[in-house]
């Protein structure tokens, strides 16, 4: 078999930043909350992507067309997901996970802001391969990103034949200690 080859679905999950991790073998619990009321079975055919952008500067000499020297300027790291799950609770996810309002009725209602503010809530991000080790046959693997913003323009598009969908994109942010996070796989 070659554990090396790897294919999705993965799933998405978010806590408040600072939460712990869980183990790479263990189901996320506590504040984790998955992200689509049913998970992958809530992404588009896409499915999640990481994409990490750098930009670099090259010294070059006059004596030589080949750079004698690479400096890395610049690197943005991202999860993009395009989500089709229009429930309000998993919706504000693109509005900055502003709050769902409930209120009793009749008729009973909820609703959130689509203001967004100059402040973006921040996140911890949780990426889970399960059954996805490239390390140990049926095991586990998982990107641990340890602080995130939601930043994606969003079109959703209502038309008949096809789901609404929204496209999410986390942005990684460095934490206190110079980290954005970790790739952890299960290995036994």
């Amino acid at each position: 078999m070659r554990l090396e080859i790897l294919n999705g679905p993965l799933e998405l999950y978010w806590a408040p930043v600072g939460e712990a991790f869980p183990d790479v073998d263990v189901a996320p619990a506590g504040n984790w909350a998955l992200i689509g009321t049913s998970g992958s079975t809530n992404y588009t055919e896409d499915g999640v992507s990481l994409a990490y952008d750098k930009s670099f500067e090259v010294f070059r000499g006059l004596g030589n067309s080949y750079p004698l020297k690479a400096f890395l300027t610049e690197t943005d790291g991202f999860v993009r997901v395009t989500m089709a799950d229009m429930t309000l609770d998993q919706l504000r996810m693109a509005f900055n996970l502003n709050a769902v309002t409930a209120v009793v009725g009749p008729p009973a209602i909820e609703h959130f802001s689509l203001d967004v503010g100059s402040d973006l809530t921040e996140m911890a991000l949780l990426v889970r391969g399960t059954g996805k080790s490239p390390e140990f046959d049926g095991s586990n693997m998982q990107f641990e990103l340890n602080r995130v913003v939601e930043t994606g323009s969003h079109e959703i598009t209502f038309v008949k034949g096809d789901a609404a969908n929204v496209e999410l994109e986390f942005r990684m942010l460095l934490d206190a200690s110079d980290a954005v996070g970790r790739l952890v796989a299960a290995t036994a």
